[in-house]
């Protein structure tokens, strides 16, 4: 099963299996990550669980995360937008603060995206490359 066909699957789940779905392929990526640790499957069965399995098990870890890609911007286009923790909403605030009072300092966003840009650029070649080193 390619990652299309995968990808029409996921859409026909409901909109709530879906941004789980998305959050589950995307923990796979994140797991470890500056100590991230994915929360643990909740028991009981779901169809994102049944269709998460069959990814697992059919599709190289390159097409998992095109997937991924592709099933989180289809949740956005269609209205997710989770809520801040408070967390996240003290950080952005700190980081305002810290702005304000340092104009001169940071990067302009066009060099952000041009490194943002190369990372995953280097990231998609290495992980195509592991694929190939699986077959």
């Amino acid at each position: 099963m390619s990652v299309k066909k995968f990808f029409t699957a996921a859409k026909k789940l409901p909109f709530d299996e879906r941004v789980e779905l998305a959050h589950r392929l995307w923990d796979e990526f994140m797991d470890g990550f500056q100590d991230w640790k994915a929360p643990p499957i909740p028991k009981g069965k779901f169809p994102w669980k049944t269709l998460k399995a069959d990814i697992d098990a059919k599709l190289s870890r390159t097409d998992r995360l095109e997937l991924a890609q592709q099933v989180w911007s289809n949740i956005v286009e269609n209205g997710y937008e989770p809520e801040l923790t408070p967390e996240q909403i003290e950080e952005l605030d700190r980081r305002a603060e810290d702005a304000l009072k340092n104009p001169g300092r940071g990067k302009p966003i066009e060099e952000v995206f041009a490194e943002i840009e190369q990372r995953f650029a280097e990231r998609r070649k290495n992980l195509a490359c592991a694929d190939k080193s699986k077959e």
